[in-house]
């Protein structure tokens, strides 16, 4: 008897532990789910741009629900985008000591540390971030790709040379510009510090890497110029128009300052009948050989040039610009004026572009910096 009044409380503790064991285990459901609504409804509210009400749902739904690593993510990111960088990099540093991340979440949350370091220009430790995760997986792209932006922003051009080769390696669209460019930019580096002969080697270097870099050839053109050697300097110039036709018109002044000596326009006029007997298409050479022409005083040829080159490019405005000028040089006012008209309406038609002086960059918007060539205030209107 006293065996069974036993088993019979056994039975019934293990019938009371289960109901209250089921009974707990179900009861924290409702705030999950309210926590799970919460991080959807803050999804969509960043969604529709809505930024300060998607923070708000967000941390309601980490506050029911802790372990939901990627609203903690959205609220870091919402925090460095809205310029509370502090509070960003206190969101994902918390998450970096969270047991249990899995790989993905882990390199997530340093991806967000990282951008928050960057907002915040502490680059030093935006590297530290950075070379963590590189060390741990060296095929990260996006990390390789955040370290040459920080090597482009500091102007470390010989870093940020090496780590681009690093990404684009087993690549077939290396961007070789943008490599020689890297190395100009290091030349010019060499330049300020007075190291002349480092600053050649690496616009010579940036030649061999893309033959048609504009700024590499003008670098060290100006780099002869500087030593007063002039036959060298001109040498350079006219290889890049042999090469770059398209762009020859970049280093025309340069060609005339070297080549301009106690008022002999003859050379510069020989040089420009070369080039274009050679390349009847450049039309940069036509312009610069009518501008000659007006220098000499003859409009009439100069005139001729700039009707030349309206007959193979009839939208040219610089040819027409220049047609305003000559008609009115020459005396013929009504030329000059009905020309001008002409310009003023097809200028109300079309957007103006804008060009880098140097690169020949193009944009319908102005630019302070060059994406092509990194130079700064170079964009002039066409």
């Amino acid at each position: 008897m006293d065996f069974t009044i036993f088993l019979i409380f056994i039975i019934l503790s293990a019938i009371t532990t289960l109901i209250v064991f089921f009974i707990f285990r179900k009861s924290p459901t409702p705030i999950l789910d309210e926590a799970a609504s919460d991080y959807a409804e803050g999804l969509n509210l960043l969604l529709s741009g809505q930024r300060e009400d998607a923070l708000k749902k967000l941390k309601e739904a980490v506050t029911k629900n802790s372990r939901n690593v990627d609203a903690y993510l959205k609220i870091g990111d919402i925090l460095r985008d809205s310029g509370r960088v502090e509070k960003a990099i206190n969101v994902h540093k918390y998450l970096t000591v969270r047991k249990g991340l899995k790989p993905k979440q882990h390199n997530d949350i340093l991806h967000g540390l990282a951008k928050d370091y960057l907002a915040a220009r502490q680059y030093d430790k935006a590297f530290e971030v950075l070379n963590k995760i590189l060390e741990e997986n060296k095929t990260i792209v996006w990390a390789q790709e955040m370290k040459l932006n920080l090597y482009e922003q500091k102007e470390e051009w010989h870093n940020a040379f090496q780590i681009y080769k690093e990404i684009n390696k087993s690549k077939s669209d290396v961007k070789y510009g943008r490599l020689a460019l890297y190395k100009v930019q290091e030349g010019l580096n060499y330049f300020k510090n007075g190291s002349d002969k480092e600053a050649k080697n690496c616009f010579k270097e940036a030649i061999k890497i893309d033959p048609k870099s504009p700024p590499a050839y003008i670098y060290l053109a100006d780099a002869y110029t500087k030593e007063s050697r002039k036959n060298d300097a001109l040498r350079i110039l006219k290889e890049f128009v042999a090469k770059v036709p398209s762009q020859s018109y970049l280093v025309f002044e340069r060609i005339k300052d070297l080549l301009y000596e106690g008022g002999v326009y003859g050379e510069i006029e020989n040089l420009y009948l070369e080039i274009i007997g050679t390349q009847p298409e450049n039309i940069m050479a036509h312009l610069a050989l009518a501008e000659n022409y007006e220098k000499k005083g003859e409009f009439e040829k100069a005139i001729a040039t700039c009707t030349d080159v309206l007959e193979k490019e009839p939208s040219n405005d610089f040819a027409k610009k220049y047609l305003v000028r000559l008609y009115h040089k020459s005396g013929d006012n009504e030329k000059a004026v009905n020309q001008a008209l002409e310009l003023i309406d097809e200028s109300l038609k079309r957007k103006e572009l804008f060009k880098c002086g140097l690169c020949g960059y193009e944009s319908e918007e102005a630019f302070w910096r060059c994406p092509d060539c990194f130079e700064w205030e170079t964009s002039t209107k066409n």
